[in-house]
Order: C-alpha cells, then structure tokens, then sequence
C-alpha cells in the first residue's frame, strides 16, 4: 500500500488466469476501504487497444471519492508479460469476469474504454451478475469503418486531438505493447459487432464521447446506445477520444450520475 498525499491510496497486485498475466492497481481515499462494499460505488476501468490503465489515472482519482476503483492492465498490453498464443475480445472478458469474481467485488459499475468498451460489452452480455451498471466510452467498432485502414486514420486524427500529456502516456504505451501485439488483437477488435451484443446487456448503460472523438461519432454512439435495453449517451465537450484522460470531473460526473439510477 502507497498511502499518497491527497489521501489517496494505491495497491498493486499481479494475478493469473489460465497462464495470463494481469496487473492490477486499486485506489480509494482514507477510510473507504472500511466503508461495507454494498455502500460503495465501486468501479472497475477496461482500457482500449494498445495501451495501458496507466491513462485512467485522473478519472480514478476523481471515482474515489465514494468507492475503491480498479485498473486492469491485460494481458500483453503495457508492459505486462506477452501471452503466447493470440486473444480475442471474447479472452479478454473472461480474464475480466474471473479477476472480478475472484475479488469478490459486489456489482460494480464496469467502464471500458475504445476495445475496452468491447470488453465489458461482451463481459455483461455474458454474465450480467457481475455489475450494476456500465459506462462505454468511444466504443469500438464504427459499422461503417470495420477496416484497419479506416481505424487507423480515425485515431490517428483523435490522437492529434488529446492533449499533449494524454499524447505522450498513449505513445509511450503503444511502444510497450509493440506493434506485433496490436497487430495480434486489432483483427478481432474490428470483427467484434458491439450494436448487436449491447442488446444482451440487461444492466444500465451509459455511453460516453468526446465531442472532437474522430474514432466514435456521435451517429455511432447514439445507435449503441439505443440498441441497449436500459442505454443513453452522453457528449463531453472539447474531449477527443480519451475523454476522461483530460477531461477526468466531467466524465466522474457523467458516471456518478449514471450509478445514482
């Protein structure tokens, strides 16, 4: 345990499932963690492709305030050990909900973010036990650019658009991973229909853009939402697509909103 200045705490832990590595980083202010879990609005954070959790820092920072709050680093992505065979979004939600159940975490608001937000997607549609709500945040795959061209060009075009820190914590993730891992996972990110699964998720879900998010546009993320059974959407002014990175009090705000339904 990391007792920080603000009165925030850090622990982290590694774990493994079936041969894979995750890492995980579990933060909550002085006292919370006596608080009983059913009183805490706890929160669990999914990152996208080719990064880390490390980008969720701000955004956990703020959830804290009334819940413990868990960053997952998957397997192979920052400088979590490679696994050895190729994954899947279907692989990755597994890791998730074994890592959840084993933590005995009481239904938690599940956040994922770009092909994390594809994560929890499959994760509830599977097993909607595990959570009391979710957040998609600039869900992946646009139905109308499922190529790595197109992909490509889009988050080229967000990436110009967050801020310069949020530029450098993305790149020097995407070197840590390394381009054959992405390489490995992007063919299922792009085959993976989140429109259709979002139907199977019974829990509430909220989901989230940057207004200047070039990977998820606003026609994109109003249809996830609306094939939700118990889905809305909300924009986050002047974000690009890693809205909570810079824009961390108003995206806690959405979620906190989101968990008082």
């Amino acid at each position: 345990m990391i007792p920080l200045p603000s009165g925030l705490n850090i622990r982290i832990d590694r774990w493994r499932h079936d041969g894979l590595p995750v890492r995980t980083w579990t933060t909550w202010r002085d006292g919370m963690d006596r608080v009983p879990p059913q009183e805490r609005h706890d929160v669990v954070l999914v990152h996208g492709l080719g990064v880390s959790s490390r980008y969720f820092g701000p955004l956990a920072s703020e959830l804290a305030d009334r819940g413990v709050v868990h960053l997952i680093d998957l397997p192979g992505f920052g400088d979590v050990p490679r696994p050895d065979r190729r994954l899947a979004v279907e692989d990755f939600a597994a890791v998730v909900e074994r890592w959840v159940r084993h933590e005995g975490l009481v239904r938690p608001t599940v956040l994922g973010h770009s092909m994390g937000a594809q994560i929890v997607t499959e994760l509830l549609a599977k097993s909607p036990d595990v959570a009391g709500h979710a957040v998609l945040v600039g869900p992946t795959t646009d139905a109308s650019a499922r190529s790595a061209v197109r992909q490509g060009a889009r988050l080229a075009r967000a990436t110009l658009s967050e801020a310069a820190r949020t530029r450098h914590t993305l790149t020097l993730d995407y070197l840590l991973s390394g381009p054959y891992w992405y390489a490995q996972v992007l063919p299922s990110m792009l085959a993976y229909r989140t429109e259709e699964r979002i139907a199977q998720v019974p829990v509430p879900v909220l989901v989230v853009r940057g207004e200047r998010d070039a990977v998820a546009p606003r026609a994109w993320v109003q249809r996830v939402a609306a094939a939700a059974p118990d889905g809305r959407w909300a924009e986050v002014p002047d974000a690009a697509h890693a809205a909570f990175a810079d824009h961390a009090a108003e995206v806690a705000a959405l979620v906190r909103e989101h968990q008082d339904r």
